[in-house]
């Protein structure tokens, strides 16, 4: 079937008509065009600036600081001549403010408030060459993307056009600090570090995925991507300079970048712009804000906690209908809604196996897996499988949309699809009609081995979470950097949900931690570097509506801590970074209806937090519960202090967190207002 072979078939419609070119108009004079297009965000923070003298160019300001200055814009299409010149024809603009429901995320409302602008371009050269350019501007960043208008003449008598490359570049104000996370080429599983060096150390021809962060005194800067559908994925380009590129990711064919038909628009590229690192995660619901809304209804998705059994012991995983009935077991102790079943429990398919079997009935079964036994257990538990599948092997039979039917129709919740390891303009396509597909036969999607989020949440809500993140998985055979770790909500988190699978409660400090090969019991299992506490916080400041926990069920059982995570919610009614650093500490709080849950965590450095509480509501008493390092916690990184008291909004808490360590608070309020 052609879902999972690489074409070009085009995998969702974007629907836009060619604007007419008009004379230079604003909708409420915050728009120049006395030289160049000025376009102002709705409380004037944000200014973004279009030019056409030497070519393309934008530049922008935040609180009246530069953050580019002229910076190059531009597309490279197949046979285009280089001398054209590209001129401001018309403007088009428009104002908007419209809040907009969540009901899988961080927040239950959003606020979209910007102005728009659609400027047109012509060559001077031949003046059928049309482009345009749309650009959003709110005051906590701005976006822009690239259309390619009906009946352009960079496209063909029959409409179709070849891009390739893009001549985007960010052009910073000063060699600002940065974190930059880097990648070995352009295909990866974008699982990095984000590595804390100064703009011109990011090395000419070097790759990054995004975000990309600027980090200056006035502001702190993100680039990404959002809506990205049937186009080539982005990648962030070192210049040994203060400018950073943007590199798309070749098609898997040779043919280019993108190949399209017209009118056809590119992902957007976005600057997410904040004062400190409050500002800055609140920012980033632009991210899904620019993407294509969803056109289902997705009422039947359910976010929830998931069980996972990869992490295994050191002598034997046993995937078998046994085992997983006993995390089925477990995970209906807890209350949880998902028990994710790992690789295992099929055979891998061989090469070129379309033709070897009827695909209708599924990949063939490991004989230890009875999988419709698993599901109708699961059933009367209350408990959902989502099942692991590697996207070679749907690749392999040729027929992966008979598969994923067939798993649909025995019951399963979901499938976890790992090693895509790309974002060609083939694998994109191909992936985004993978979700589509699985949001007719109402199954979630978990993608690893994936690119970073680019707002298809939004687009598909059942794409319910991803990978491309390091997470705690990496500790089966190293440890990750607490810097890093601590950093994730303004790095890699701060583009969408990351399956960071956290829950570890085999706590150890860095130097008393092993990987799971040096250590020498059979049934020894995963450790993690981090104490108690702050593994519980990861839970929480890591956002994911689907949270994966790692750690097995006999390691859980009985453990100090483990109540805090049988009630702990996967999405919030509201989200709000406290007090962070990026690299050195984190503290968020998060809200589900009434009930405020704060968290905190630190690098490898103990610290003392002194945390206002002025979220909680005025004249409200609330029962806190407080899950912390204990005094003892510097020596045994699984000792945890669990303490009870009363809060106000006018008390502050003060707790110390361990070296690798962190605190969590849960606030129920127990009086009414007066």
């Amino acid at each position: 079937m052609a879902l999972y072979k690489f074409a070009t078939t085009r995998v969702l419609a974007i629907i836009l008509c060619a604007l007419p070119l008009v004379a230079l108009a604003a909708d409420d004079g915050q728009i120049d065009v006395q030289n160049d297009v000025q376009i102002v965000s709705p409380d004037a923070r944000v200014s973004l600036a279009f030019d056409a003298q030497g070519g393309l160019n934008f530049r922008a300001t935040f609180d009246g600081n530069k953050v580019f200055d002229s910076s190059p814009l531009g597309l490279t299409f197949e046979k285009s001549d280089p001398r054209d010149d590209l001129v401001i024809a018309g403007v088009e603009s428009k104002l908007v403010d419209e809040t907009r429901v969540v009901k899988i995320g961080r927040k239950s409302t959003v606020r979209d408030r910007y102005r728009e602008a659609t400027i047109s371009l012509v060559s001077s050269v031949d003046p059928k060459k049309a482009l345009q350019i749309v650009a959003r501007v709110c005051d906590q960043g701005f976006a822009f993307r690239y259309v390619v208008p009906k009946d352009s003449a960079f496209a063909d008598s029959e409409g179709a056009f070849r891009v390739l490359a893009e001549q985007t570049a960010f052009n910073f104000a000063d060699d600002f600090d940065a974190r930059v996370g880097l990648a070995a080429g352009y295909n990866t599983n974008q699982e990095t570090e984000y590595a804390p060096i100064k703009l011109s150390q990011f090395a000419d021809g070097k790759l990054a995925v995004a975000p990309l962060l600027a980090i200056s005194d006035k502001f702190v800067a993100a680039l990404a991507e959002s809506d990205l559908l049937d186009w080539s994925g982005a990648n962030f380009a070192g210049t040994g300079s203060k400018t950073v590129k943007i590199a798309l990711t070749p098609r898997d064919d040779g043919n280019g970048a993108v190949l399209r038909n017209a009118p056809a628009a590119s992902p957007w590229r976005v600057c997410l712009l904040g004062k400190n690192e409050r500002e800055l995660y609140d920012a980033a619901d632009l991210v899904q804000s620019l993407a294509q809304p969803c056109d289902f209804d997705a009422s039947w998705i359910e976010p929830g906690v998931a069980t996972w059994d990869w992490w295994a012991p050191k002598g034997s995983r046993d995937i078998s209908t046994k085992r997983i009935c006993e995390f089925i077991d477990f995970t209906a102790e807890m209350g949880w809604r998902y028990t994710l079943v790992d690789a295992g429990w099929y055979k891998t398919p061989p090469k070129n196996a379309a033709d070897s079997r009827d695909w209708s009935l599924g990949l063939e079964e490991n004989p230890k897996v009875d999988l419709k036994k698993c599901v109708e257990y699961g059933a009367s538990k209350g408990v959902r499988l989502i099942m692991w599948i590697d996207w070679p092997d749907l690749v392999a039979t040729g027929h992966g949309d008979d598969v994923l039917k067939h798993y649909a129709k025995v019951g399963i919740a979901g499938v976890k699809i790992d090693h895509m390891n790309s974002h060609s303009q083939e694998m994109v396509a191909a992936l985004t009609e993978t979700v589509k597909l699985a949001a007719d036969l109402k199954l979630l999607v978990n993608f690893h081995g994936m690119y970073v989020p680019t707002g298809l949440e939004r687009t598909f809500p059942n794409q319910i979470t991803r990978e491309g993140i390091q997470g705690n998985e990496y500790f089966r055979s190293r440890p990750l950097a607490m810097s890093q770790v601590v950093a994730l909500p303004f790095t890699r988190g701060l583009v969408g949900p990351a399956d960071y699978t956290p829950g570890g409660f085999k706590n150890r400090h860095k130097e008393t931690y092993l990987p799971l090969k040096k250590q020498t019991e059979r049934d020894a299992s995963c450790q993690v570097v981090g104490t108690r506490a702050h593994e519980l916080a990861l839970c929480m400041l890591i956002d994911s509506p689907l949270r994966c926990l790692c750690d097995l069920p006999e390691v859980y059982r009985d453990q100090p801590g483990l109540e805090y995570l049988r009630d702990l919610p996967t999405v919030w009614d509201d989200s709000v970074v406290v007090d962070a650093k990026i690299g050195e500490f984190v503290v968020i709080a998060r809200r589900s209806g009434d009930v405020w849950r704060y968290s905190g965590a630190t690098d490898d450095q103990p610290r003392r937090f002194d945390v206002p509480l002025e979220l909680l509501e005025d004249g409200v008493e609330y029962e806190g519960t407080l899950y912390a390092d204990a005094p003892e916690s510097d020596a045994d990184a699984c000792a945890l202090r669990v303490e009870s008291r009363v809060f106000t909004r006018d008390d502050r808490l003060v707790v110390d967190a361990a070296r690798e360590g962190g605190w969590n608070l849960v606030l129920t309020p127990k009086t009414t207002r007066k």
